[in-house]
């Protein structure tokens, strides 16, 4: 009895130290340009038009926030992105081009961004770093994804209607 209680107290000692502060990983903050190549690699990719090559620049669910605050967002799974995505992304129900298509068309891959607070303690940046109409936010496995994105007014609620969120 004595062996095995003293094995026992071994390896909790040993759990113990292994998962002590000395041997966790130092936090920082990943290096700024990985944000700017993630962005012009997701605009190249949004511009191309491939849901397969676009959704790995998201996080799921994503969510389509409206251009005012009171409005209501619309959440989007993977499996709908996929499948709605002409809709949601390039033409909308109306066979009108969507204004997000627009806005990155126009864009040039050199867009402002933002330096976003990233705090040691929470090994984590402290909000979203927006860049145009689209929310990026650091995961420690994905690397930069889009989180939620500025939808606009008119294609907000045509989408909503249309139940493309479905």
């Amino acid at each position: 009895m004595k062996q095995s209680l003293m094995l026992t107290l071994c390896a909790v000692s040993l759990a113990g130290c292994l998962n002590s502060p000395a041997s966790a990983e130092p936090c920082s903050a990943p290096d700024p340009a990985l944000l700017r190549s993630t962005w012009q690699s997701f605009r190249t990719a949004t511009l191309a038009g491939q849901p397969e090559q676009v959704a790995r620049y998201y996080k799921f669910p994503v969510q389509l926030l409206p251009p005012m605050d009171g409005m209501k967002s619309m959440k989007i799974t993977r499996p709908v992105f996929i499948k709605n995505y002409v809709e949601l992304f390039q033409r909308g129900p109306a066979d009108t081009e969507i204004a997000m298509l627009t806005a990155m068309k126009k864009s040039t891959g050199k867009e402002y961004i933002p330096q976003t607070k990233f705090d040691s303690a929470k090994c984590a940046f402290s909000g979203p770093t927006r860049i145009e109409d689209y929310n990026f936010v650091y995961d420690k496995k994905a690397g930069w994804v889009v989180e939620s994105l500025y939808y606009d007014n008119n294609d907000l609620e045509l989408a909503k209607s249309s139940q493309l969120d479905r």
